[in-house]
């Protein structure tokens, strides 16, 4: 199995802090928002990781080289930032047809059972109902 992790963004929402920061590298109670993301996945013996990188993306390469040697690393641009679809698209050549992927946020911290959705025999999406999408996105 393969984790994809798109982490292309500006993050514009949150400037100032990322004009010089990628928003996954953002520190949140002594951790980046990326190593609570990982530190999970890597504890139940996820080893194969694929970065989706863009804005900044050199500190994120940095930044998994220097902390997280351990685990298999491939970093793949995307040049033109035309969603998470097109993301994962970019990926294709580095993940076997047959091959499990699991894709996660980069810059999104969630609470769920990861072995479980693991384990399950079908396609997952995580989805969260609020009261009020217009708030979230900023609309």
């Amino acid at each position: 199995m393969k984790v994809i992790i798109p982490v292309a963004g500006a993050g514009a929402k949150l400037r100032p802090h990322t004009y010089t920061q990628p928003k996954p590298l953002i520190p949140l109670a002594g951790k980046t928002i990326l190593s609570f993301i990982l530190d999970p996945l890597i504890e139940i013996g996820q080893k194969d990781f694929i970065f989706i990188i863009g804005y900044l993306g050199e500190k994120i390469k940095d930044y998994i080289l220097i902390n997280y040697p351990e685990i298999n690393s491939m970093f793949v641009v995307q040049n033109d930032l035309l969603g998470t679809g097109h993301a994962v698209y970019i990926t294709k050549e580095f993940v076997d047809e047959n091959e499990e992927i699991l894709i996660v946020y980069g810059d999104t911290i969630c609470d769920y059972n990861i072995e479980e959705v693991l384990n399950s025999s079908y396609s997952l999406l995580g989805v969260k109902k609020v009261n009020s999408p217009q708030k979230i996105w900023g609309c």
